[in-house]
């Protein structure tokens, strides 16, 4: 048991490796997606000439408004470098500096945000005004997954876990060929017998139902329920004969265990 716990650390640092390195893969490309929209909106903001017209519409709205546009405004959307980021890019414009969580709606469920860019103007008294201008896409969790280049982190993800699952499915079966074997040495039964018992000390619970009985030992015989009652006759008093530390229970008529002798 203590080499199973060493052995399974393998498999299990192998998982913990590859989901470490998916995160910062994705992390990186997110960073890499708010560059863009920063590179994109820095070029679309100073050829921007409409500033002016822009905080005559702000001033005379109430609260502190906002106004959000699509990527066409000024080709925003063209000038990113992530194609799944121009399909949902909006670019909003506010007389306030908006903080997270403070967008409309549409910008408060955005996956990435961009910097906030301060443009200074006059209003429509003459007033020195500042512009607050930021953008914001919602790509698919897909596609940002897809750009992260996710496949190696995925790949040893999944390499851990088959190996996670083949450590204890054949630790499993050692275990039950180790204490089968002494019982194939200390009592004297059919290779029917062997199987049947094998298949008893496999079961995490060794009970067993009477169709899986009759799969394993007789696949073809359409209704062995008769055979089934007399072999598993047959098999009880081998074992009582035997003085086994076994026994074998029929519960509800419907499925067999086997349980041991001392527990009663």
């Amino acid at each position: 048991m203590k080499n199973l716990r060493y052995m399974v650390m393998v498999p299990f640092l192998l998982m913990v490796v590859s989901i470490v390195g998916g995160w910062r893969c994705y992390d990186r490309t997110k960073a890499e997606m708010v560059e863009d929209l920063n590179q994109a909106l820095q070029r679309t903001a100073i050829v921007d000439d409409g500033v002016d017209n822009m905080l005559d519409s702000l001033s005379g709205m109430h609260g502190n408004p906002m106004l959000t546009f699509d990527g066409t405004r000024h080709g925003f959307a063209q000038l990113l470098r992530f194609p799944s980021l121009r399909d949902t890019a909006h670019i909003s414009y506010s007389l306030a500096h908006i903080q997270d969580g403070k967008e409309n709606e549409a910008a408060s469920h955005a996956r990435i945000c961009s910097d906030t860019i301060t443009l200074a103007g006059y209003g429509a008294d003459g007033r020195d005004m500042l512009l607050f201008v930021r953008a914001f896409a919602n790509p698919s969790m897909a596609s940002m997954l897809g750009n992260a280049g996710m496949a190696w982190p995925a790949l040893s993800f999944l390499m851990g876990l088959m190996l996670l699952v083949f450590m204890l499915t054949n630790h499993r079966l050692l275990h039950a060929q180790s204490v089968n074997a002494p019982l194939r040495d200390a009592l004297e039964l059919t290779p029917m017998q062997e199987q049947l018992m094998a298949m008893f000390l496999e079961s995490p619970t060794r009970t067993l139902s009477k169709e899986q009985i009759c799969s394993a030992l007789w696949p073809k015989k359409g209704n062995p329920d008769d055979t089934l009652y007399t072999f598993i006759s047959r098999m009880k008093s081998s074992l009582a004969r035997q003085s086994a530390p076994f026994r074998i229970e029929n519960k509800r008529g419907k499925e067999y265990s086997l349980t041991d002798e001392k527990a009663d």
